[in-house]
């Protein structure tokens, strides 16, 4: 059937004002309602959603490819701001706004799918999740029903935070956003009705204060611009403001202009940003004034004609809100699958195909019959029930902790275990710990005496922290402890890195300035020192920047550490450097299971131990230079491997009663740590 008559058969058409005008679908891409049925339909801003959900669900297939495609977001954010803002405008106008009317075009419009794809990954988790990972993926279904998923998000981002790959409903964040937004806006807006106040002004007010947090958001927390909703309102404002004053009387000539120049916009953001760009922040204006461009310019300029408008963009539009909420749960469970890895290339590409015939299916049989069907309220109301059950159901999986009687014990190594294990990275203080700081750089004191003792690097040195507790709370701790830590901060000077991390560079002057300060007279350095060498890495030597990940950056690396290691000795203090810690896959509790479309299972040579010479091997290379270092210096070297090896000829994962020693590739569990990491105590007790 044509794609016209479609949209006549389904929305219907009225006499107008002497023409035929179509009834304005409520298609969505994140979210959007149904409208008032005098506003024209227009085909081109389904084919912005098209290029939207397309741009995001190719971002999230081939990262490395469309590296700036999660811009599609924000188009969604600013379409749907305009498409929900023109029926709130048209009611509240015309006296005949209604909340409940409203919020039951909400739920008609976006449960349905939802509670589908809830459905669909919740049970699906049942047969390929560990019963952590099952607990955990319950606590984003609970909060994913009430549209809370970016706070929840929020409150988990951090250094030790699962990866976002294997989070199969971490998408749901935008949805989250949407719905707080109209939560508030309806209601502020029929408050401004009623008071007469004057809505462009206030438009106006409440962009100009969510863009300021906006943009105050990107310089200091990223993480807190990027999940928020207030930082976030701004754009959803933008297609309000469009929809406010949508009569703007431009010529047919400058309208092509301006949908050419948003198209750029848009091709510009999607193919030139990168994961690795301060966002939202300024950057987001470009995707969010392309799209508003789009908007603006009608459904007659060239670009919104030519190729918005062009039937296979609409048809795209029309499945976008399904396309969007399948996509991600498959390349995520694919990840999850394959133990971190991503998706071959032929892998994504089905994935992709298998998103569009699922997104056809439920915009098909689901979405349809409910919207348009004879029984809508009946199955709006089932859609709803659904939605609860289905958060009430996440709740009880994530109190019931992923229900691990899935999994029986086997002999000598529990599942259970395993999973528990991979829960307990983080970086965080011990509870006797005072934080002296808390920037990004971590300074935190235990204990009392007259020695003192300074440890300072990133996660692989505070990792040993709970061993410190641990004398503290047995009575032996003697000396005056301090760490000076950050996640992923080497302790060596003028370190380039051009991420998040970057706040890292100021560690070795706040550690200089405590052994000064507090006359320190034991300094211990440790970091993942093998760990500093990507390509967006670099190091400041002789006036010169050199890239980690090549012979001469790294032989800076270790120049700066050993002119670092003296800086210290100048201030009387005795330095310790930490030789590598053991590494290995079959340590990682992530690698000790097998996974398969059919589920999981123990891997089967999960319980042989890691021949020593093989691990030390790994850190030949770095541990040659920091013996250099030794020698050209007289710091001493401190050893971890015997503690967590052993004296045999192999290292196992385990301890005790099938507990792993490792929570992931690299860092050492606290419950392991504090019984069996002694190599520090000769300094502490």
């Amino acid at each position: 059937m044509p794609l016209k008559a479609m949209l006549q058969r389904e929305y219907g058409s009225r006499s107008h004002g002497g023409s035929t005008t179509a009834r304005f679908p409520d298609f969505k891409s994140l979210s959007s309602s149904t409208p008032h049925i005098t506003d024209n339909y227009r085909p081109d801003i389904d084919g912005l959603r098209a290029f939207a959900v397309v741009s995001v669900v190719l971002y999230h297939a081939f990262p490395k490819v469309v590296t700036g495609g999660y811009v599609g977001v924000d188009v969604f954010f600013v379409i749907s701001g305009f498409l929900i803002s023109k029926i709130l405008f048209g009611e509240t106008t015309e006296h005949r706004f209604s909340f409940r009317a409203f919020y039951w075009r909400r739920i008609r419009r976006i449960f349905p799918a939802l509670a589908v794809c809830l459905a669909a990954v919740l049970a699906y988790g049942f047969v390929s999740l560990m019963p952590s990972e099952l607990a955990h993926l319950g606590k984003h279904v609970f909060f994913g029903a009430g549209f809370l998923s970016n706070i929840v998000l929020w409150s988990e981002s951090g250094y030790f935070d699962h990866a976002a790959s294997l989070k199969p409903l971490l998408h749901l964040w935008s949805l989250g956003i949407e719905e707080q937004f109209y939560i508030f806006w309806p209601a502020l807006l029929w408050v401004a009705f009623r008071m007469k106040a004057k809505v462009g002004r206030l438009l106006a007010v409440l962009f100009l204060a969510s863009f300021a947090i906006n943009i105050a958001l990107s310089i200091t927390n990223i993480v807190d611009d990027f999940y928020l909703p207030v930082s976030r309102f701004w754009e959803l404002l933008i297609g309000a403001s469009l929809a406010w004053r949508s009569q703007i009387v431009l010529t047919s000539n400058i309208r092509s202009w301006i949908s050419i120049v948003g198209s750029a916009a848009l091709l510009t953001s999607a193919a030139l940003f990168t994961p690795g760009i301060p966002y939202p922040g300024w950057h987001a204006l470009l995707p969010v004034l392309g799209a508003a461009a789009i908007i603006l310019a009608g459904p007659e300029a060239t670009m919104n004609r030519i190729v918005f408008s062009n039937r296979a963009a609409v048809f795209v539009g029309l499945i976008s809100y399904p396309l969007y909420l399948w996509h991600w749960p498959l390349i995520s469970y694919a990840y999850i699958i394959r133990l971190g890895k991503a998706p071959t290339p032929l892998m994504a590409t089905a994935l992709v195909a298998a998103s569009f015939l699922l997104a056809w299916a439920t915009y098909r049989f689901i979405e349809r019959p409910v919207r348009f069907g004879v029984h809508r309220r009946r199955s709006t109301q089932i859609a709803a029930v659904c939605v609860a059950a289905l958060g009430a159901c996440g709740l009880a999986v994530w109190t019931k902790n992923g229900y691990p009687e899935r999994f029986p014990p086997l002999p000598g190594i529990d599942i259970r275990k395993i999973g528990d294990a991979k829960l307990d990275a983080d970086f965080k203080v011990t509870k006797g710990m005072a934080v002296l700081d808390h920037g990004w750089t971590l300074v935190t004191h235990l204990g009392h005496g007259e020695r003192k003792v300074a440890l300072s690097g990133d996660s692989m040195l505070f990792h040993y922290g709970p061993r410190v507790q641990q004398l503290d709370d047995d009575g032996q701790l003697a000396a005056n402890t301090y760490f000076v830590t950050g996640p992923r901060c080497p302790p060596v000077p003028r370190v380039i890195q051009r991420d998040k991390f970057a706040r890292c560079d100021n560690l070795p002057d706040i550690l200089l300035d405590l052994v000064r300060r507090e006359n320190v007279q034991s300094v211990v350095l440790g970091a993942a020192w093998a760990g500093y060498s990507d390509e967006d890495m670099l190091i400041e030597r002789d006036g010169r920047r050199l890239p980690l990940n090549t012979k001469e950056g790294m032989d800076a690396f270790y120049a700066n550490l050993e002119d670092y290691v003296r800086l210290l000795q100048g201030y009387g203090a005795k330095v310790y450097l930490v030789l590598g810690i053991p590494q290995h896959e079959r340590f990682n509790p992530g690698e000790m299971v097998t996974r398969s479309l059919a589920g999981v299972r123990i891997a089967p040579d999960v319980e042989k131990a890691v021949p020593i010479a093989g691990l030390r091997s790994v850190h030949g290379t770095v541990d040659a230079k920091l013996r250099t270092i030794s020698e050209h210096t007289g710091a001493a070297l401190l050893d971890p491997l015997p503690d967590v090896c052993g004296g045999g000829e192999g290292c196992s994962p385990f301890f005790g009663a099938g507990e792993p020693k490792f929570s992931d590739r690299v860092h050492l569990r606290p419950v392991f740590v504090r019984e069996h990491l002694r190599f520090l105590d000769p300094l502490l007790k």
